[in-house]
């Protein structure tokens, strides 16, 4: 797929993100489309496109608003795109904005366009009240709909304060969290090698703050009501980190026997992350010099109610035939990590006979996965979720550590709620 039929090839001019926050923090005052346009306007403006060239824009996002039913047109027309420009709001779970990337990717292949905006938004603090039925019931059978709803409109900030919660999927009947308890146990992932995955998330993750490695992509943003705080950085990495530190806190999921917690799992964080793309043609002709290109690309879907977090151990291998590449051709590796024993069961399936043979139908594993050449700047562990833009986060990390490596392939990897995987593979020439 690294050209379509007609020859067309879909070029990463660049790509932009506000730092992850942990969820209720620093951006607290801030929307999903707050950040969603700081990230556009701050992608046009650096690249000094044009906004009347873009010919479509795609946005990921998972936690609705009834305010902004279509977050894409809103970040869009917000950010000083003609309102002629087509916006579209994508939402696949934690896959959300490579959604938007492929479809993007897909649009400019095609022919229909020649440069998109795709990425993703998403702020946990501002999710939807959910009531349940009766209570839906006896507020809208009322004839005085505002004065039953008043107190809820009444209720300030510090009141209405909740957490995400940790809902069931609906077809497989638990947890995501608990699903990566299942892989723990199936692939015999002990506690402390989960532990001692997070704490090198956290160690790399601190050391590219450290030497500047994410200045490339990160928005130096100013904090609301008074604009004078800065955020430069992702607020939930680690410096101090250590495997004896996480060995004290306590299972999130399976509370007597459990390895999951939260120092080895992902926190949930706000953002936004945009990347622009463009016909190769389109990028030579204004002038651009991409950092990538799009090779391939797959999506898998696998019985959640069995494998619900292992659906890039499936689409891995299809965008690498795709790609006409095999996995010892990689030369990085980008992962999402919601947990890490979602990450180390990943890795081990790729590289076992037996998974190969029973699941993939293939007489040999995919391959083994270099682990210096996996996440080398820390993964979600450290950096954090943001559920409807990580996707945008990860493509655009790998595309710049890429163009200052030697090699050439790149490979993405997530796994998302509902049994998905998804999985892209870049290249520098």
């Amino acid at each position: 797929m690294s050209r379509s039929n007609n020859g067309r090839r879909v070029a990463i001019v660049h790509g932009l993100r506000t730092p992850f926050v942990k969820c209720g923090t620093l951006f607290r005052n801030l929307t999903s489309l707050d950040l969603g346009k700081i990230a556009a306007v701050e992608l046009l403006n650096r690249t000094e496109i044009v906004p009347k060239d873009i010919d479509k824009v795609f946005i990921g996002s998972v936690i609705p608003s009834v305010k902004t039913p279509n977050l894409a047109r809103e970040i869009a027309l917000g950010s000083g795109i003609p309102a002629t420009v087509p916006a579209f709001t994508v939402t696949s779970a934690c896959a959300s904005a490579m959604q938007a990337f492929t479809s993007a990717v897909d649009s400019i292949l095609s022919g229909d366009s020649d440069i998109v905006l795709a990425g993703g938004a998403d702020t946990v603090h501002d999710s939807p009240y959910l009531g349940g039925r009766g209570t839906r019931s006896r507020l809208y059978d009322s004839i005085n709909l505002i004065e039953k709803a008043m107190p809820l409109l009444k209720m300030g900030a510090g009141e209405s304060a909740f957490s995400l919660p940790l809902l069931p999927e609906r077809y497989a009947g638990y947890t995501l969290g608990e699903s990566a308890e299942k892989l723990a146990r199936r692939y015999q992932i002990g506690r402390d090698e989960q532990d001692s995955f997070a704490v090198r998330s956290h160690t790399l993750a601190s050391r590219a703050q450290t030497e500047g490695i994410f200045e490339d992509e990160i928005i130096h943003t100013f904090v609301p009501p008074d604009f004078t705080e800065i955020v430069s950085a992702d607020n939930s990495v680690r410096y101090d980190i250590s495997v004896e530190a996480l060995s004290g806190l306590p299972p999130l999921f399976d509370k007597e026997f459990g390895t999951v917690t939260d120092g080895n799992s992902a926190p949930l964080t706000d953002g936004a992350s945009v990347i622009l793309l463009m016909s190769e043609d389109k990028a030579r002709a204004l002038g651009y010099k991409p950092i990538a290109y799009v090779r391939s690309y797959a999506y898998a879907a696998v019985d959640p109610s069995d494998e619900l977090l292992m659906g890039p151990a499936y689409s891995t291998p299809a965008a690498l035939e795709r790609a006409g590449i095999g996995l010892d051709e990689i030369d990085l590796v980008e992962i999402h990590e919601p947990f890490s024993s979602q990450v180390i069961s990943y890795v081990r399936a790729l590289d076992s006979k037996g998974f190969a043979k029973e699941k993939l139908g293939r007489s040999q594993p995919v391959g083994e996965v270099d682990m210096e050449k996996l996440n080398i700047s820390g993964g979600s562990i450290a950096i954090g979720h943001t559920l409807g833009a990580t996707g945008a986060r990860i493509i655009m990390t790998l595309a710049y550590r890429m163009s200052k490596r030697k090699g050439n392939f790149g490979l993405v990897s997530l796994a998302s709620a509902g049994g998905l995987g998804v999985s892209i593979v870049l290249e520098k020439e």
